[in-house]
């Protein structure tokens, strides 16, 4: 229609032109309410899509299978748990949500820096790879995943970020190694463990939960002597200098001022313990019945952090 107009040369013509032009603004300024319309409808959408992915990853009773391994981010101390479907995030006393659509069986799980993530294990049953993740790294506080070294090749059973290193327990071949990089390996020994954790102090002193017992390591894990009448933990977690503290089966807890070498016992957790993280004067544990406790006086009691629904 415009283009007709000014096609027209007559005085008339040329007053409709001047006379249109205020009917063009008033479509103009129609035409951008629509869009903005358009645009909140739409934003609106993507609101409510993204709410129903939250509601879909909302974690209820069973949805863990297990909690292999936890830690805090210490950039929104929120809670991640390593659980045999995915990673999640614990959001409230009764919330939990699976940051990310991947399911993996994270094996192996640490926290090394404010929403930088690594983990291992194995693909979940929609995603793609190979049988052992060897190590995945995330930058995005899990959303999203790369893989970084050993890919088919390794399933951490454990990982600790310390001292600008990554020491990892190897399952599939018993190798503990360790990384400066995160895709270069040392292999330092072959041996058999469970949970182990780094002297926050010292980077070579190294403790582990061994088949008969404690182990520890004076030299980054490249030789381990047994520490004779320890309990008989399965999880443990070092919190500064000589102290630890640490979890049986039955989910009694422990406390070392030592460095392991002797304990006493603090508190009882009221139901088997499968993982351990200290972060910031406080206590994590996750428990067999997929409960996360909180203990603010170093393990002698302890309430609900959250309890799936």
């Amino acid at each position: 229609m415009t283009a007709r107009t000014r096609n027209r040369t007559t005085p008339s013509a040329r007053t409709t032109a001047g006379q249109a032009r205020p009917r063009g603004r008033r479509a103009t300024v129609g035409a951008v309410a629509a869009v903005a319309v358009i645009a909140a409808v739409v934003a609106a959408t993507v609101l409510l899509s993204d709410a129903d992915a939250d509601d879909d990853r909302q974690a209820r009773a069973g949805d863990f299978g297990h909690v292999h391994a936890l830690a805090v981010d210490p950039g929104t101390g929120r809670v991640h748990l390593a659980t045999h479907h995915g990673l999640y995030r614990v959001d409230g006393a009764a919330s939990a949500v699976r940051v990310s659509a991947h399911t993996s069986d994270l094996m192996g799980f640490a926290v090394a820096g404010p929403g930088h993530f690594v983990a291992s294990g194995h693909p979940g049953g929609n995603d793609d790879g190979p049988g052992n993740l060897g190590l995945v790294e995330s930058t995005d506080a899990g959303a999203t995943w790369t893989a970084t070294s050993l890919s088919g090749r390794a399933d951490f059973h454990g990982l600790r970020a310390a001292h600008g290193a990554l020491y990892g327990y190897n399952s599939t071949d018993g190798a503990f190694m360790v990384s400066a990089d995160r895709r270069s390996w040392e292999h330092r020994s072959l041996t058999a463990i469970g949970a182990f954790d780094v002297n926050p102090a010292n980077p070579d002193e190294v403790l582990a939960v061994g088949r008969g017992g404690l182990q520890r390591s004076p030299d980054g894990g490249r030789s381990w002597h047994p520490l004779a009448q320890t309990p008989p933990l399965v999880v443990l977690t070092w919190q500064a200098g000589q102290e630890l503290f640490g979890a049986d089966a039955e989910g009694v807890v422990w406390r070392s001022g030592d460095a392991g070498t002797t304990w006493q016992r603090r508190g009882h957790a009221g139901a088997p313990a499968h993982a351990m993280t200290w972060h910031a004067m406080s206590l994590y544990l996750a428990t067999a019945d997929d409960r996360i406790l909180v203990s603010d006086d170093a393990g002698a009691s302890w309430r609900t952090h959250y309890e799936p629904v």
